[in-house]
């Protein structure tokens, strides 16, 4: 991951990133659409209507979201632990992004906090850092709250988060994400936002 970072971070105290694209492909071994089919045969189980509508879903934090807006919080519970569960069968084959230890090493010596803003599984999160040795150099990790799918992004609850617990203003901050829920977030709360496109056509 390249970005000019004089130009972009100069005057920002707070760098925050999503954890699946800027960091690493959580789902390079264990792919995405695997994850949502086995997740729509979970909610199956509670609601074989739900499951129908879910039918062809690629995205399991779509399939969690649209179960938290259709069931019941102790189901939603257990469909969650079953999503956090593949998270952390899929970090044993994640990639890492290149260019990202890069980055947060140039942004540390810098003097800026760096932290990751996601809507995965903190379990997860936590594995990949560990493994990786990037937990040495993340100072804050926010990730999706358990059982309230209904906070993940764009809701701008994480990155609120993240900027309250540091207490930084959202004008000293800057948040890289890969996906249009990252950018919806970043803009809700007026923090420099950058999209990376980690794919051809991304953009």
């Amino acid at each position: 991951m390249r970005l000019d970072r004089q130009a972009v971070l100069a005057d920002k105290s707070l760098l925050l990133l999503d954890f699946d694209g800027p960091v690493c492909s959580v789902f390079a071994g264990y792919p995405a659409p695997t994850v949502a089919a086995e997740l729509v045969e979970r909610v199956r189980g509670f609601s074989p209507r739900l499951a129908a509508e879910l039918g062809g879903e690629t995205d399991p934090m779509r399939v969690l979201r649209a179960a938290a807006e259709a069931l019941p919080k102790h189901t939603v519970d257990r469909i969650d632990e079953f999503l956090c569960r593949a998270e952390l069968r899929a970090i044993d084959t994640a990639t890492p992004t290149p260019g990202t230890p890069d980055l947060i090493e140039a942004a540390r010596r810098d003097g800026k906090t760096v932290g990751i803003v996601s809507n995965n599984c903190p379990r997860a999160i936590a594995e990949h850092l560990r493994r990786t040795g990037l937990d040495a150099h993340i100072s804050l990790v926010v990730a999706r709250p358990y059982g309230r799918p209904r906070r993940m992004k764009p809701d701008p609850y994480l990155l609120i988060r993240a900027l309250s617990s540091t207490g930084t203003d959202p004008a000293r901050a800057c948040f890289i994400g890969d996906s249009v829920t990252d950018i919806e977030a970043g803009r809700a709360v007026g923090v420099t936002t950058i999209g990376y496109a980690n794919r051809p056509g991304k953009a």
